[in-house]
């Protein structure tokens, strides 16, 4: 029995629908859907105020009305029949608690705040449909058709659960989420064949494959010795985590970080990412610490440290600021983990150089002002270069990264190599952050704007007409104040600063 035509009413009954139950809705007015609900015979509709009387023979009620006083009379009824009642969005009305609910195919999340909430209950339900979704649902039929084959093969339990884990962590997710499904069925076959013969009762071909290698002939033995090692190592995935903000890393990234066994990360990383791993992973710090805070790890670590880790066959998650391949050594890494024969998988992600002049309304690129744009590390800056500064002095857009400490050389750099001194410059501290800060001037005085606006790394430097866009496209107050006054004539040493709120 719902009471109430309304659109919280139809949800209600259309969730009632979902899950068998006869309907008999009592309202005056009802909506549309509703009203061909009724036409067609798929609910009872009594056109009418409710009135004493009506609950009787009901196994459940929903009071869905605005009307406190009418929920109380249905609440009186129902606690005289012994008729469960949720009135929504009024607690004192309720014997129980209707949670918001997420369901695909034979996955069901259900949320519930008890009762204080509705609102945030329906945006937790949000978040987990973006978790949870038509992947997740075809990996679950997949796991269920597969499960009395495993009940078999694996019969130990305690054997079988960890085996059912090692399937969900791994990689099979990402097979299907690729409609690879012959794929995810090849890969947890070979996670089946990598228990222990004592632990099942696997077929004799089964096994470890350091054993099953034993009784090949010599000629093949070879071969699968070279196979041993992506067998019975883990597997390090070198994940890009983007800029800053935690909520630019790609949902591939996400979903790997979520179920890591180890992750490794740099000072760049926002802690909320971090966490994102799963509880009882760890999480090792790498990155070069702040100024004054002392010297970080030396990469010759860092890489015997996934190696090792990825040794003990766990999977390692390599959480690198940015794209790993731009600026990040993420090929020096691979280099390594391949040479000691670990398998290694790179998720790109949002690299600082294009994300956070576009978080400050700067475009790289702009078919009017720049059709091209070079990148470059300020590490490049500190003594001799092998860059070609003339070449650079005359590209329509300059990105540096890293490059805060190094500014008064870049400059300098670029002004003796024929750059134009009143070129509009850009220096955008902490990019995507909260507490992100841009600073704008010409290339002659952005050194000094940026000393004296007392900028703190991260820092991204951008040099070219682009710059002069942000007045124009910024949708920030405060930007769009600073570029009010801004003049760009020749001979002016102009600059501006302006806080965009992490936009």
């Amino acid at each position: 029995m719902v009471i109430g035509g309304g659109t919280v009413a139809e949800q209600k009954v259309l969730g009632l629908l979902t899950a068998g139950a006869h309907v008999t809705v009592v309202s005056p007015e009802t909506t549309l859907r509703l009203a061909d609900l009724a036409a067609s015979a798929g609910i009872d509709l009594r056109r009418r105020s409710y009135r004493a009387g009506d609950l009787a023979g009901a196994w459940l009620a929903i009071a869905a009305t605005d009307d406190r006083t009418a929920n109380a009379a249905v609440w009186a009824e129902a606690e005289r029949l012994g008729v469960p009642l949720n009135a929504v969005d009024d607690l004192d009305h309720c014997s129980f608690i209707a949670p918001a609910i997420h369901r695909e195919g034979d996955i069901t999340v259900a949320v519930s705040t008890s009762g204080k909430s509705p609102a945030l209950a329906a945006r937790l339900r949000q978040r987990a449909a973006r978790l949870v979704g038509p992947a997740e649902a075809r990996l679950c039929e997949l796991l269920g058709e597969l499960r009395p084959e495993l009940a078999a093969r694996v019969p130990d339990t305690r054997a079988r659960t960890a085996l059912w884990y090692r399937i969900i962590d791994s990689d099979v997710i990402e097979l299907v989420r690729g409609g690879d499904t012959e794929g995810a069925r090849r890969r947890i076959d070979e996670l089946v064949d990598e228990v222990e013969p004592h632990e099942s009762r696997l077929k004799p071909r089964l096994g470890s494959a350091r054993k099953r290698a034993q009784h090949l002939p010599l000629r093949r033995q070879g071969r699968a010795a070279s196979s041993l090692a992506d067998e019975e190592t883990g597997v390090v995935y070198l994940v890009g985590a983007g800029p800053g903000d935690p909520g630019l890393i790609t949902a591939k990234g996400l979903a790997i970080l979520r179920s890591a066994d180890v992750v490794v990360y740099d000072r760049l990383v926002a802690p909320s990412l971090v966490a994102e791993a799963p509880p009882a992973a760890e999480r090792v710090f790498v990155g070069k610490r702040a100024h004054g805070m002392g010297a970080g790890v030396e990469q010759a670590d860092i890489n015997a440290l996934l190696v090792d880790r990825a040794r003990d066959g766990r999977t390692v998650v390599r959480l690198k600021g940015g794209d790993p391949f731009v600026f990040g050594r993420g090929a020096e890494e691979c280099e390594a983990l391949r040479a000691a024969g670990v398998p290694v998988h790179v998720v790109p992600g949002v690299t600082s150089a294009t994300a956070v002049p576009a978080a400050a309304g700067i475009p790289v690129t702009d078919r009017r002002l720049a059709s091209a744009f070079a990148v470059v590390t300020g590490h490049e800056c500190d003594g001799p270069s092998d860059l070609d500064w003339e070449a650079l002095a005359r590209m329509p857009t300059l990105v540096l990264l890293m490059g805060l400490s190094a500014l008064p050389e870049v400059t300098a750099r670029l002004l003796a190599s024929g750059a134009d001194p009143d070129t509009p410059a850009a220096v955008i501290a902490s990019g995507t952050l909260p507490a992100q800060q841009t600073v704008v001037g010409t290339l002659a005085t952005i050194a000094v704007v940026a000393a004296e606006a007392r900028l703190e790394p991260p820092a991204t430097v951008v040099v070219g007409e682009v710059v002069r866009a942000a007045g124009a496209m910024s949708d920030h107050t405060a930007a769009g104040a600073a570029w009010a006054g801004v003049s760009v004539a020749a001979g002016d040493a102009w600059g501006a600063t302006f806080r965009n709120n992490g936009r």
